[in-house]
């Protein structure tokens, strides 16, 4: 006869389910006032929300100002996924699908790799929790969705922006535009302190100064740039070639493309040249004949751009012409940078051009100086020599 007997279920001890560790991103595309408020708000918002649920371990908020959600590389992004690739986050809240990442597959990738670490997402807009069966179905249509929104909207901007250019209503930032303010009508207006500076720019460059020059002589003057970097040759060429200074506005000089990134205008795009928009800085026919002298200077092809290295920073080197009489070849660093950052090699096309008679460049070579001692103040091509860049071990040593 069977019997049956009954084995009492072993009752297991009770387990306090450890609390979640949660935090949240913020991300905001401008870093305008209004925007950095929301920012601020939001981040209040999710403290709170976060620290008054008991079994949610507060972790902190991970936040992004004035970068476009297209990005990867952003400093607040890629803080919080070392943290959860660090075991330090179980679960990540934020408002929406478009401000975790502005494409899908962008998103689905960051998506995945978390909740294979375990760490889920929760979308408060959309009400999705990546760690449920349905969530990166939901999540795929509804990113698939938000791009194509997207691109309409982006569209709709642009056919805005056009028919804005068209009617001639200029879009102009005063505060990247040196000698320019915005009054109350939201016309420009000139600011003379600033344009003081404008004009001393072009009397320079009509002198005949060149724009790296112009620069050290303002930077050497402490004239003061409104922005936080010195004086550069490029800012220098970038007023000289500003239309803006002559009163007039060309619209339309770069344009979003469908993937969100600003692409400058080289005639894929029409352009609106508006005439006498604003008061002028500078006369019309001395801003006509700076641009003559920036045409006249631009870089030509000669047949050794692009072949000459410098022997101490590897840097090319320029071909420079020294007071419309003579020509050199000396190192970027050193006319970008100055000593401090190269030695700088220098050699004159002269010398450059004897060498090259007998050893004929066909690939990028050191100009290495050979030193035979002091007192000799003219130097000829026995003073230096050619060596494939290939070949050369000499540029960290010289570093170092």
């Amino acid at each position: 006869m069977r019997n049956i007997t009954e084995i009492t279920r072993r009752q297991l001890p009770l387990l306090i389910p450890a609390r979640l560790k949660v935090c949240a991103y913020v991300r905001v595309s401008t870093d305008h006032r209004e925007q950095m408020n929301s920012l601020e708000n939001q981040t209040q918002y999710y403290k709170h929300l976060i620290s008054s649920n008991p079994d949610y371990e507060y972790c902190g908020i991970y936040s992004d100002a004035g970068i476009s959600g297209a990005k990867e590389n952003r400093p607040g992004f890629l803080a919080m996924m070392e943290k959860a690739k660090n075991n330090e986050i179980d679960l990540i809240i934020t408002k929406s699908i478009s401000r975790f990442a502005r494409n899908t597959l962008m998103l689905l990738k960051y998506v995945r790799e978390l909740r294979d670490m375990g760490v889920g997402i929760i979308f408060e807009e959309e009400r999705v929790n990546t760690l449920k069966s349905e969530g990166e179905l939901l999540l795929t249509v509804l990113a698939a969705v938000a791009e194509e929104e997207r691109k309409s909207v982006r569209g709709n901007v642009r056919w805005a922006m056009e028919n804005k250019c068209k009617r001639g209503e200029v879009m102009v930032d005063a505060n990247r535009l040196l000698g320019y303010d915005k009054d109350a009508q939201g016309n420009l207006v000139i600011n003379e302190g600033q344009a003081a500076i404008v004009r001393q720019i072009y009397r320079l460059y009509l002198e005949g100064i060149s724009g790296y020059k112009i620069a050290r002589i303002l930077n050497d003057q402490n004239i003061p740039t409104y922005t936080k970097k010195p004086w550069s040759s490029q800012r220098i060429l970038r007023i000289i070639g500003n239309e803006k200074y002559m009163g007039d506005c060309l619209m339309q000089k770069s344009f979003v493309n469908d993937n969100g990134r600003q692409i400058i205008n080289r005639g894929q795009r029409a352009k609106y040249l508006i005439e006498n928009n604003h008061p002028a800085i500078i006369d019309r026919k001395d801003w006509e004949a700076a641009q003559q002298i920036r045409e006249s200077r631009r870089k030509k092809a000669y047949p050794l751009s692009s072949m000459l290295r410098c022997p101490f920073c590897g840097a090319s080197l320029t071909r420079v012409v020294h007071e419309r009489r003579w020509v050199s070849w000396i190192c970027a660093t050193y006319l970008r940078k100055g000593k401090a950052k190269c030695p700088g090699m220098r050699i004159a096309d002269g010398v450059l051009q004897e060498i090259v008679k007998d050893t004929p460049v066909t690939e990028p070579v050191v100009v290495e100086g050979v030193i035979y001692g002091k007192g000799r103040k003219k130097r000829s091509q026995e003073d230096f020599r050619l060596i494939p860049a290939a070949q050369y071990g000499g540029f960290k040593r010289n570093r170092e």
